[in-house]
Order: C-alpha cells, then structure tokens, then sequence
C-alpha cells in the first residue's frame, strides 16, 4: 500500500448539498419520416444529465471546512440521439467532469477536469432482436476514473491514488428477448 491510506473514518457531521437534474426534450419530430397510423415518425432528443456534488467538513479540528476528498464536484453528461421509425438509432454523447476536485482531505492535491466523447448506434427490431455499437473516449483522453483518498498529499510518502480510465474502446452486442 503507498501513500497514506486513511482506511475508514467516520465523518462528523457535515455540510452537504447534491443536486441531480436531468432534462429529455425533444428537439425534432419528422425529420425524414412522418408519423403514420401504422408506424412511428422518427425523432431527435437531447438527453442530458447534471449533478453538483457540494460535500464539506463542517468546522473539523484538522480539516476545517474543506471539501471531502474524492467526490467530483460538477458532472455532466449529454446525449443527442437519432432515433429513426424502423428501430435504427445513432448519436453523440459526452461525458464530463466540469472542475477539479481533491484527492486528499487537506485540499492540497486535485483530479483534473476532463470531458469523453462517444457515439453510439444501433437497431432495435420489434420482434426483441437488437444490435448495438457503443464507441467511447474517441478522443483517447487521459484521465483519472476513480482516485484512493488520502489525509493529505503533502505529508504521504510515495502516493500512488489515481485510477487511470479506459482509453479509446469500442464495444458491440446483439440481444434477443422474447
């Protein structure tokens, strides 16, 4: 184990505030297809997601009001999505962490900001049949995807916390239901 680890600790009581909004709005209807009696129209909507993760220490003798380490802060995601009358659907969408946040409970070290793009296409047949592609981190950003919480980076010998995340991956499956 490197760095120093501070296992589990219960917190006092804190400060917090999250907030998770999410909105789908249609953009578009009969872009191409018109809905009929007997078919769907096809459609475009944005889907898209934000949460404020807003955790402090509430006067804590060492770590004052810092925030708790480990939680990103802003993060958002976004889809926008062709959805097409015969069951074919295609899009882009984001992932993103909007700020930094820190790694450490003395607010000393910080996990960098960063947004992933993807597309994702696909067909789903009425019948229960569908097929997907799923491409994400097309740009192969570097990023840390998860991090190991410590007391405070300053004083850790040789801490190794961040988690790199998947690069550039592409990832493809058929399902049946019935």
């Amino acid at each position: 184990m490197f760095g120093n680890d501070i296992g589990t600790v219960n917190v006092p009581p804190r400060f917090t505030r999250e907030s998770k909004p999410a909105l789908e709005v249609e953009l578009l209807q009969g872009i191409l297809f018109r809905k009929q009696a007997n078919r769907p129209g096809d459609r475009l909507s944005l889907d898209q997601s934000y949460t404020l993760n807003d955790f402090h220490f509430d006067q804590d003798p060492v770590y004052g009001n810092n925030r708790i380490a480990g939680i990103p802060i802003h993060v958002y995601e976004a889809q926008l999505l062709y959805e097409g009358p015969f069951g074919f659907y295609a899009g882009p969408n984001v992932q993103c962490n909007l700020s930094r946040y820190p790694v450490d409970h003395a607010n000393t070290f910080f996990a960098g900001a960063y947004a992933l793009l993807g597309f994702r296409a696909g067909f789903r047949h009425n019948k229960g049949f569908s097929v997907f592609l799923d491409c994400k981190n097309l740009t192969n950003q570097r990023y840390a995807s998860s991090i190991d919480v410590i007391a405070d980076a300053q004083t850790a010998e040789r801490a190794e916390i961040f988690h790199p995340g998947d690069g550039r991956a592409f990832y493809g499956g058929i399902s049946w239901s019935w």
